[in-house]
């Protein structure tokens, strides 16, 4: 951006001070109003648990014409980075994206069972404050405590940091690692 473009961090903190996201979505509508370009910079693929889909329709609702730029979900870039496939055709035949937090912050309603298959490889979005209780959920759906499993905090930055664990030790793991930042 240039110099005299105006900054603005409105990012999501997980259980701490954020912007709110109808505060975003007014900010946006207004200043792309008053003329000025938007631009909203996302982490990631804005469209995998991004609330870019609230940030279209408002920018939508008010005429203003958008534009996405798709980013590298951080599913994908944490695969690569690990030198991991989620797909590995003698181990998984499909992959799953949930996210690891309902509104409130606890456990979010979702199919255990089905996320419990085998030949599956699951991916948990912002899932470390409920590490522990996913990681019982899905054992008490028969998924072994020795499966493989891994975090990893701060994709991409210098500080990034990986527990690589069983689906039992993975919440020792991500308490290890922290979980303040993505």
């Amino acid at each position: 951006a240039r110099r005299e473009a105006r900054r603005m961090l409105v990012g999501k903190r997980g259980a701490r001070a954020s912007c709110r996201q109808e505060d975003i979505n007014a900010l946006m509508v207004k200043l792309a109003g008053q003329g000025k370009h938007v631009v909203r910079l996302k982490s990631g693929d804005p469209m995998v648990f991004g609330r870019a889909g609230e940030e279209i329709a408002g920018l939508h609702r008010a005429g203003i014409p958008t534009e996405v730029v798709p980013g590298v979900t951080a599913a994908l870039a944490m695969a690569s980075r690990l030198g991991v496939s989620l797909t590995h055709r003698d181990i998984a035949h499909s992959v799953t994206f949930v996210t690891g937090h309902a509104r409130d912050g606890r456990l979010p309603d979702l199919d255990w069972t089905a996320l419990a298959r085998w030949g599956a490889t699951l991916v948990v979005y912002m899932g470390g404050r409920t590490a522990a209780a996913l990681a019982a959920r899905l054992m008490e759906e028969g998924l072994a405590p020795d499966l493989p499993a891994t975090a990893v905090w701060a994709l991409g930055r210098a500080d990034e940091r990986s527990a690589l664990a069983t689906l039992a030790t993975l919440p020792d793991g991500i308490a290890e690692i922290g979980f303040d930042q993505p």
